[in-house]
C-alpha cells in the first residue's frame, strides 16, 4: 500500500522521522540457538524514504507515515529464511505499507513504542523498536475534536511540551485555562515567554488574567509597563490607576490621577480631579486634597455631591464657616436629598443657629412624613430654643403618627399643663394611665390636675393612692396641701392627718399643722402642733420663738416664759428674745405682787 498524503504532509512527516544508531537496552534481543545468528540491522522505507535501523535501536515514525520492512541483515554469511513480525500483531504482513494510526487506532496516544522482531526459521534473531512520533499539530487536532474543557487542555499541554516556545500555542493553552477559570495559571503560562515583557498586546491580555485572578499586585506591573509604552493612552492610565487606589498605593494613584487630569477637560477632568483629591486625603496631603477638589467643584459646579465633599475637606482644615457655605450650596443643588437636608440642620444646629437647624429639619421631616424620628429632632430644637408653640405642634404631629405613644402623650400632657389648658392635658394624660398604669410621675401631674379643675373628689382618690407611691414626698405634699388650705380647709386637714401618718417625725407638717389650726382659729390645737414640732426639732430657736408668742398671746406667761429662757440659754443674742423674756417676766412679777398673800 502506497502513502496517500499531500506532499505538503509528507514533507512534515518526513522531518519527523529519526534513525537512531546503537543498541537500545529495550530492544536489544539475545538470539535464540539457532547457529548463533544474530541481527545486525533492518532495512525499512518510511514515508517513501529507506531508513536501516542497527539491531536493538528505534526509528521514529509519525503515525500518519507509512512504513514497511525492506528488508534485514544478520551475521551470517547468508540472510536467507528471516521473516518480521510486529509484536502485538502478529498477523500484520510487513512487507506491505501500514500507518501506526490504523495499527493502533485510539491506543495511538498512550503508545510510546512497538517492537518490530526478525526471526529465521522461525527463532527471534534481534528487533528494533518503532518509536511512535507525534507532533505538535497531532495533539492540537485532537484537543480540537474533545469536548471536554479538561482533555482540551490536556492535549495542548502535550502539544506544547513538543514545541514550548511557540507563541501562539502558549496563547491557546492560556485562553484555555482562562476559560476553565485557572487564571493564576493562564497568567504564568505567558509570563514565561519574552513577549510578556514588551509585546502591548501580551502585557494587556496579562493584566487581564492577573486582575480576574485577584492579583492587583502583579496586573499593575503589566499595566505599568503598557503605560510606558503607550504614555499618553487615557485609559491605561486610568486603568493603573484604579488598581493603584484599590491597593491603597495612594502617591503613584496621586502621580497617574494629576497625569490623567492634565489631558482632560469639562466634567471628565473635574472627575479625575475628585480621585485625586481622595488619593492625596489618603496619603497624608490634606492641603493638596482641598486644593484639587477646589479646582473639580470650579469645573463642575452643578454636582450637590462634590459640594458636599468640599464641605467635609474644609471642615478638616477647620474651615467651619466655609464648609457650612459648601454644604448650604449641596442641599440648595438637592432640594429633595433627605441626608444631605438632615446633614446641613446638624452643621446649622452645631454653628448655633437653631433657627436655620430646626427649618432644615423641617424639611427633612416633610420628605419623609411617617418617620417619626426628624419630629423628635425637632421637638429637641424647639424645646432649647424655647419654642414652645413650635414645640406643641410638633408634638401633635408625632401624636398623629404614634396616637398610642405614652411618652407623646405625657408630653402633651405635660405642655398642656404649662400652658394652663388642664383639661386637654387630662385627656393626653389618659392614654399614659392605660400605658403606665400605676405611674407615680403620671400620678402625681394626674392630681395637680385635678386640683386645678376643683374635681376634689377625684382629687382626694388620687393622693390616697398617690401617698402610698410618695409617701415621703413632702415637697410634693406640702405644695397640694398649700393648695387645698386656702379653697378645701376640711379635705386639706383630712390629707394632713393621712401624710403626717407617713411622716410622723416631720417638722414641716407640724409646722403647717398648726398654721392650719390658727387659720381655723383653734389656738389650742396650733400649740399643740407646734410643741410637737420643737419637740423634733429642739434646735430650730425661731420655732421656738414662734411657740413662746403663740404661748404668750393665749396668756400662757409661765409657759411661755420658759421658752424664752430656753432661747436666751441657747442663744444669748436670739433677736427679740431677752426682750420677751423680760416683758412676761415683768408681766409675772406685777401679776403676782398684785395678788392677796395667803394666809
Amino acid at each position: 500500500m502506497h502513502s496517500r498524503l499531500s506532499p505538503l504532509l509528507v514533507a512534515l512527516l518526513l522531518s519527523a522521522v529519526l534513525l537512531c544508531l546503537g543498541t537500545s537496552p529495550s530492544h536489544a534481543e539475545t538470539p535464540k540457538d539457532d547457529g548463533g545468528v544474530r541481527l545486525v540491522s533492518v532495512d525499512l522505507s518510511i514515508g517513501g524514504l529507506p531508513v536501516t535501523v542497527r539491531a536493538g535501536g528505534v526509528a521514529s515514525v509519525h503515525p500518519d507515515a507509512p512504513f514497511r520492512v525492506l528488508g534485514a541483515k544478520s551475521d551470517s554469511w547468508l540472510n536467507m529464511g528471516l521473516s518480521y513480525r510486529l509484536a502485538g500483531f502478529p498477523e500484520v504482513d510487513l512487507k506491505h505499507y501500514h500507518t501506526l494510526s490504523k495499527l493502533l487506532g485510539p491506543r495511538l496516544y498512550s503508545t510510546d513504542s512497538l517492537e518490530l522482531e526478525v526471526l529465521k526459521n522461525g527463532q527471534k534473531i534481534g528487533s528494533v523498536g518503532l518509536l511512535v512520533r507525534l507532533l505538535p499539530i497531532d495533539w492540537l487536532r485532537r484537543a480540537a475534536k474533545a469536548t471536554e474543557l479538561s482533555r482540551k487542555i490536556q492535549f495542548t499541554e502535550r502539544a506544547l511540551e513538543l514545541n514550548p516556545d511557540d507563541p501562539l500555542m502558549i496563547e491557546r493553552l492560556a485562553d484555555l485555562y482562562a476559560e476553565a477559570g485557572r487564571f493564576s495559571q493562564a497568567a504564568e503560562l505567558l509570563s514565561s515567554h519574552g513577549r510578556s515583557q514588551q509585546d502591548p498586546r501580551w502585557l494587556e491580555r496579562l493584566a487581564n488574567l492577573y486582575i480576574a485572578a485577584g492579583q492587583k499586585e502583579q496586573a499593575a506591573a503589566a499595566l505599568s509597563k503598557l503605560v510606558a509604552l503607550h504614555t499618553g493612552d487615557q485609559v491605561l492610565i486610568e486603568r493603573l490607576a484604579q488598581l493603584y487606589e484599590d491597593l491603597g498605593r495612594w502617591e503613584e494613584a496621586a502621580t497617574l490621577l494629576e497625569k490623567l487630569s492634565n489631558l482632560q477637560s469639562g466634567a471628565d477632568k473635574a472627575d479625575t480631579l475628585t480621585r485625586l483629591s481622595k488619593a492625596q486625603e489618603s496619603g497624608g496631603q490634606n492641603e493638596r486634597a482641598l486644593a484639587s477638589l477646589e479646582k473639580a467643584v470650579l469645573l463642575d459646579s452643578s454636582r450637590p455631591e462634590l459640594w458636599q465633599e468640599l464641605a467635609r475637606l474644609r471642615g478638616g482644615t477647620g474651615d467651619k464657616k466655609g464648609a457650612l457655605q459648601a454644604l448650604e450650596r449641596a442641599a440648595a443643588l438637592s432640594p429633595k436629598n433627605r441626608a444631605l437636608h438632615l446633614e446641613l440642620s446638624q452643621a446649622f444646629q452645631a454653628a448655633g443657629d437653631k433657627a436655620k437647624a430646626a427649618l432644615e429639619m423641617e424639611k427633612v421631616a416633610a420628605m419623609d412624613p411617617q418617620n417619626p424620628a426628624p419630629l423628635l429632632n425637632l421637638a429637641t430644637q424647639y424645646e432649647q430654643s424655647g419654642n414652645r408653640k413650635a414645640l406643641a405642634g410638633v408634638y401633635k404631629r408625632l401624636a398623629k403618627l404614634q396616637p398610642d405613644d405614652p411618652d407623646l402623650a405625657y408630653n402633651l400632657a405635660v405642655l398642656a399643663m404649662e400652658d394652663d389648658k388642664p383639661a386637654l392635658a387630662l385627656q393626653y394624660l389618659a392614654t399614659v394611665e392605660k400605658a403606665r398604669p400605676g405611674d407615680a410621675d403620671v400620678g402625681e401631674i394626674k392630681l395637680r390636675l385635678l386640683l386645678s379643675l376643683e374635681r376634689w373628689g377625684q382629687a382626694l382618690e388620687t393622693a390616697a393612692q398617690l401617698l402610698k407611691q410618695k409617701p415621703q414626698d413632702l415637697d410634693l405634699w406640702l405644695s397640694v396641701l398649700d393648695q387645698l388650705v386656702q379653697t378645701q380647709p376640711v379635705m386639706a386637714s383630712e390629707l394632713l392627718e393621712q401624710v403626717l401618718a407617713k411622716n410622723p417625725k416631720s417638722v414641716r407638717l407640724f409646722k403647717l399643722k398648726a398654721a392650719m389650726a390658727l387659720e381655723d382659729k383653734r389656738p389650742e390645737d396650733a400649740i399643740a402642733a407646734l410643741n410637737k414640732a420643737v419637740e423634733l426639732g429642739p434646735k430650730d430657736l425661731k420655732l421656738k420663738f414662734q411657740l413662746a408668742g403663740l404661748l404668750e398671746a393665749e396668756d400662757r406667761d409661765p409657759e411661755a416664759l420658759k421658752a424664752y429662757e430656753a432661747i436666751l440659754d441657747a442663744d444669748p443674742n436670739f433677736p427679740q428674745a431677752e426682750e420677751r423674756y423680760l416683758s412676761v417676766r415683768t408681766r409675772l412679777l406685777r401679776h403676782s405682787n398684785s395678788s392677796p398673800s395667803k394666809q
